[in-house]
C-alpha cells in the first residue's frame, strides 16, 4: 500500500513500519513465561526476577522523551539505528547476563534502544503522509504492531522450550539487526528539511513547549491517552476477573485475549476506511461514543457470572479502542511536522504513563465484580471526551 507523500523520498512500505513499531511491545512480553525459569537460574524471589518486565517498560516510556527531539534533530534513521544498535548489545547483554541485577540492567537499556522502534515509525508516517491519509497508514501500522502482545508469549514459549530463556534474548538481538537491514533497503531519511542551521539543544526541548501550548495537540492527547487507556486497566483485573473469580482456565483467557485484541485490529481496519468519509475528528468521536456505551453495557451486565458478560462488552471497548489509536497518532503528530518526532514522543509517554497508573489503581479495587472497572472505563472515556471536546474549539496554531 502506497499513498501520496509530501517528501520526495521513497515511501517506506507500511509493513516495514509495523514490523518496527511491534519490536518494542514484542519485547516486553516475549519473556513473561520464563521469569520462573529466570528465578530458578538467579535464586532470586519471582518479584524481583519480575523486576525485568517493569524495568523494560519504565524505561520504554520515559526514553521516548529524549528520542523524539533526536529525531526531529539529527533524521529519523541515525535515531532509528542507534536505538537498533543499543538494543541489540542489550538483548546479547541480557542473554549473557550472570546475575539478576545485570538482567535488568540490560532491560533497562533494551527498553531505551527499543523505544526508538516505537517513535520513529510514527514520525516518518507523519513525515510521508497528511491528515486523513497519514491516519489510514497509521491505523494499518497499528494493526502490525498490535499482534505483537498476542504472539510474544507463544514466540517466547516456544524458544524457551527448544533453547531456553537466554535464547529468547538471542533472538530479539538478531531481531535487531534484521530490522537495521529493513532500514537499510526500506527506510530513506524523512525529516523535513528546515532550510538553516541545526537547532541548538534548548530549542529542541523547548519544542515540548510549544507543543504544551498548543490547545489543539493536548486535546488530541487527552483523547488519545485517556481512550486507550481501558485496555491497560482489563490487563490488570482481567485475570482475576475471569480466572480468579469465575474460574476460567489460564489457556482460556489468552483464547479471551486474543479474541480482545482481535477487535482492536478490526476497529483498526474499519477506522482506516471510515475516516476517508468522515475525517479524523469524527471518527475519535465515535470511538469515545462506542468506549462509553461498552462501559454502559458492563455496568448493566454487572450481575451476571457468564464469562461473556465481560469479555462481551470488552470486545466492544477494544474494537472502538481501535478507532481512537491510529487518528489519535495522526492528529496529535500532525500539528507540525517538523517536531512530528517530540509530538509522537510525549504522546507514547502520556499513554504508557497513564496507563500504568490506571492499572495500577484498577488492581486495587475490588476485584470480585466487573462494577469498578465498568466505571473507570465510563470515567476514562468521557475524559477522552473531553479531549475531543478541546481539540473541536482550539484553532490550529501556524507554525513558528
Amino acid at each position: 500500500m502506497t499513498a501520496s507523500s509530501p517528501s520526495d523520498g521513497r515511501v517506506p512500505p507500511i509493513f516495514f513500519l509495523g514490523f518496527l513499531a511491534a519490536i518494542g511491545p514484542l519485547a516486553l512480553s516475549i519473556h513473561v513465561q520464563s521469569i520462573p525459569a529466570i528465578s530458578a537460574a538467579f535464586g532470586t524471589p519471582y518479584a524481583q526476577a519480575q523486576l525485568t518486565v517493569s524495568a523494560y517498560l519504565l524505561s520504554f516510556a520515559t526514553s521516548q522523551l529524549i528520542v523524539g527531539p533526536l529525531s526531529d534533530r539529527f533524521g529519523r534513521k541515525p535515531v532509528l539505528y542507534g536505538g537498533l544498535l543499543l538494543f541489540g548489545l542489550a538483548s546479547a547483554g541480557a542473554a549473557m547476563a550472570n546475575s539478576i541485577e545485570l538482567l535488568i540492567v540490560a532491560r533497562v537499556l533494551q527498553g531505551a534502544g527499543g523505544c526508538a522502534t516505537l517513535v520513529v515509525p510514527r514520525a516518518v508516517v507523519q513525515d510521508t503522509h497528511r491528515g486523513v491519509e497519514a491516519a489510514r497508514v497509521m491505523a494499518f501500522v497499528a494493526m502490525l504492531q498490535s499482534t505483537a502482545p498476542s504472539i510474544a508469549p507463544v514466540l517466547g514459549g516456544g524458544i524457551d522450550a527448544l533453547i531456553d530463556w537466554r535464547g529468547i534474548f538471542w533472538f530479539l538481538t538478531i531481531l535487531s539487526a534484521l530490522a537495521a537491514l529493513g532500514a537499510n533497503y526500506w527506510l530513506r531519511e524523512t525529516r523535513p528539511l528546515t532550510g538553516g542551521q541545526p537547532d541548538r539543544w534548548g530549542t529542541i526541548f523547548l519544542r515540548y513547549a510549544s507543543l504544551f501550548r498548543s490547545r489543539l495537540y493536548i486535546g488530541y492527547t487527552i483523547a488519545f491517552t485517556f481512550g486507550t487507556s481501558g485496555f491497560f486497566g482489563f490487563l490488570a483485573v482481567g485475570p482475576a476477573l475471569l480466572i480468579e473469580t469465575r474460574g476460567l482456565d489460564p489457556i482460556w483467557f489468552s483464547v479471551c485475549l486474543t479474541l480482545v485484541t482481535s477487535q482492536f485490529v478490526l476497529g483498526n481496519y474499519t477506522a482506516s476506511h471510515l475516516v476517508r468519509r468522515f475525517g479524523i475528528n469524527r471518527v475519535l468521536i465515535a470511538g469515545v461514543i462506542g468506549e462509553m456505551a461498552a462501559g454502559l453495557i458492563l455496568i448493566g451486565l454487572a450481575g451476571e457470572v457468564a464469562i461473556a458478560a465481560v469479555v462481551g462488552p470488552v470486545m466492544v471497548y477494544s474494537y472502538f479502542n481501535g478507532y481512537i489509536f491510529a487518528n489519535g497518532i495522526a492528529g496529535a503528530t500532525g500539528i507540525d511536522p517538523r517536531v512530528a518526532g517530540s509530538a509522537a514522543s510525549f504522546l507514547g509517554f502520556a499513554q504508557l504513563g497513564t496507563g500504568a497508573v490506571i492499572a495500577f489503581v484498577m488492581s486495587r479495587l475490588p476485584l470480585d465484580t466487573i462494577l469498578p472497572y465498568a466505571i473507570a472505563l465510563i470515567l476514562v472515556s468521557m475524559l477522552a471526551g473531553a479531549g475531543m471536546l478541546l481539540v473541536q474549539t482550539a484553532q490550529r496554531p501556524v507554525a513558528r
